[in-house]
């Protein structure tokens, strides 16, 4: 498992710190375009649920918050 942290005594400054730094190596821009292309580019056709429309959309949030917090805000 993991090693957690209390994140929640955190500032937010530290958190952004700690996500640009994640993603900064080349490693991590791979891990976060794959992130993106799986989120950000996928397009549900018209047949898709309302369920799985959801379920992307809470996907899009959460990756396009990730770019936001490692300080790419375009993508």
């Amino acid at each position: 498992m993991p090693q957690t942290y209390e994140t929640g005594q955190m500032t937010d400054g530290e958190i952004r710190q700690a996500f640009a730094r994640c993603f900064a190596t080349r490693e991590g821009r791979i891990a976060l375009s794959f992130l993106n292309r799986i989120t950000l580019g996928r397009y549900l056709g018209p047949e898709s649920t309302a369920d799985e429309l959801r379920h992307l959309e809470g996907q899009r949030h959460l990756v396009s918050y990730i770019n936001a917090l490692a300080g790419y805000h375009n993508n």
